[in-house]
């Protein structure tokens, strides 16, 4: 297991702790085996996410089987790799109840095979006709307003920069716990970003176990009152995906999808369980699946329990069509 570093901490001046839920992350230590409540964004296709275990690269790349740290906690963690230039963003949303003051704590870690550059004025596009020839090789992890675009470094939506790469920086960094102080921003909805931008070799950039805390260092039990989406599974005879999700009570669940690709759909609950959500695309979105055989889609779930109030999630869900 890589060793840690010194725990460095994010310091914003801290609010009494109080008795008021807070949401935790969803699979935070991506334990799952995928992005269950994760969303990504890319700029060109030419890297992704992946959840992965040992030290194999995801991409085979044509430097050779060079080894990339392996998972810091558990048996999985999140790496960003690509083949050329690309930027890879991945957000979950969170909706921080009035009155907590909890932290938020993850580890990082990344190798770079070219030295770390960050371009002034910053960006997080890859694109020549943005950048001209300034390169541009960062790894940043951000607290960001919830409506604020995917790769935008604009100051008025970053609340709280936990990372970021500086110039000429070391090409590698051993898994490094950060710790936000999230107080200041209770009773508002924000996101975690967590962000790659990478014009010249590769930046193999990983985090895990990523979670909320209280102050003494205690995990809100808030979760347990919350929805947890379970593993999705395609159909890829019928095109379809069943999405599964444990809810804590009776109440109904609504899933839809911001990008017109998914068809609406929900389902009631009579008491606490699993319900199970066949998801289908909509004719756009099927047009893309016969196309392409593969199709990824944000999805929101929201959940509106009988006792009142309501709750939020965005995850990513992936439709496959076999060829005919």
């Amino acid at each position: 297991m890589a060793r840690w570093v010194a725990i460095v901490a994010v310091a914003l001046a801290s609010l009494a702790p109080g008795t008021a839920r807070a949401e935790q992350i969803v699979d935070g230590g991506f334990e799952s085996g995928d992005f269950t409540g994760w969303e990504g964004w890319w700029a060109t296709g030419a890297g992704d996410w992946y959840t992965y275990e040992g030290t194999e690269p995801p991409i085979p790349h044509e430097r050779g089987a060079v080894a990339v740290q392996p998972p810091p906690q558990g048996k999985f963690a999140a790496i960003a790799d690509q083949l050329n230039p690309e930027t890879q963003v991945l957000f979950q949303d969170l909706q921080l109840e009035p009155g907590t003051a909890y932290k938020l704590s993850l580890l990082a870690y990344y190798d770079s095979y070219s030295a770390l550059t960050t371009p002034s004025p910053n960006t997080l596009s890859v694109d020549e006709e943005v950048l001209g020839p300034k390169p541009n090789q960062q790894f940043r992890i951000d607290v960001m307003e919830p409506d604020s675009a995917p790769d935008s470094v604009n100051p008025a939506d970053i609340l709280l920069n936990l990372f970021h790469t500086r110039n000429g920086g070391p090409r590698r960094m051993e898994p490094t716990r950060f710790v936000g102080d999230l107080g200041p921003f209770a009773g508002q909805a924000v996101r975690l970003r967590i962000a790659v931008a990478v014009t010249e070799e590769v930046l193999s950039a990983g985090v895990d176990a990523i979670a909320l805390s209280a102050p003494d260092g205690t995990f809100p039990q808030s979760g347990l009152r919350r929805i947890r989406p379970r593993k999705a599974r395609a159909n890829p005879r019928t095109g379809t995906v069943v999405l599964p999700v444990q809810v804590p009570e009776a109440g109904r669940l609504i899933a839809k999808s911001a990008s017109g690709k998914a068809k609406a759909v929900s389902a009631k609950a009579a008491k606490a369980g699993v319900v199970k959500l066949r998801l289908r695309p909509s004719s756009k979105g099927r047009a893309i699946l016969e196309r392409r055989h593969k199709l990824r889609v944000g999805i929101t779930l929201t959940w509106r329990p009988l006792t009142g109030g309501s709750q939020k999630l965005r995850l990513p869900v992936v439709f496959r069509l076999r060829n005919s």
